[in-house]
């Protein structure tokens, strides 16, 4: 069992042996205190061969009621491709949002494989949003 997430390897390999060989796609949602102690593993949805539905409720939801600091979220590839998707890229982009307004840190989003895993963060492709450039979007859209 993980109880304290020490590297971003650490915790790949440990998701990777733990889901990595799971048929269909999956997200698994890490919420985090701010040592970085595991509060709860949830898989919070279930999907087919070659896509997932998720929405962003289903993870604040949880997160707001653990009391969390932050989270990552984890997102298999029955296929082991490791890079992500287009779907995969919008979603944490919109969980990127969704973070920054709720004021809950979003640590990864991690995709994995039966032979490895992917930290996006790691590749620099995590969007970094803050809460002044989600206030330049309301004030902009409000000129309109």
């Amino acid at each position: 069992m993980l109880r304290t997430i020490k590297s971003v390897a650490e915790l790949g390999q440990y998701l990777a042996r733990k889901y990595g060989n799971q048929p269909q796609e999956s997200c698994w949602l890490i919420a985090v205190n701010t040592q970085m102690r595991v509060l709860d593993i949830q898989q919070v949805a279930q999907g087919t061969l070659d896509g997932v539905s998720i929405h962003p409720r289903d993870i604040f939801r949880r997160l707001v009621a653990l009391n969390a600091y932050g989270f990552i979220l984890v997102h298999n590839h029955p296929s082991g491709h490791l890079k992500a998707s287009l779907a995969d890229r919008l979603f944490m982009r919109q969980l990127a949002y969704c973070s920054t307004m709720m004021q809950l840190h979003f640590f990864d989003f991690m995709i994995i494989g039966l032979d490895g895993f992917m930290s996006l963060r790691a590749t620099g492709e995590l969007p970094k949003i803050s809460l002044e450039s989600l206030y330049d979007l309301w004030t902009d859209a409000n000129k309109l």
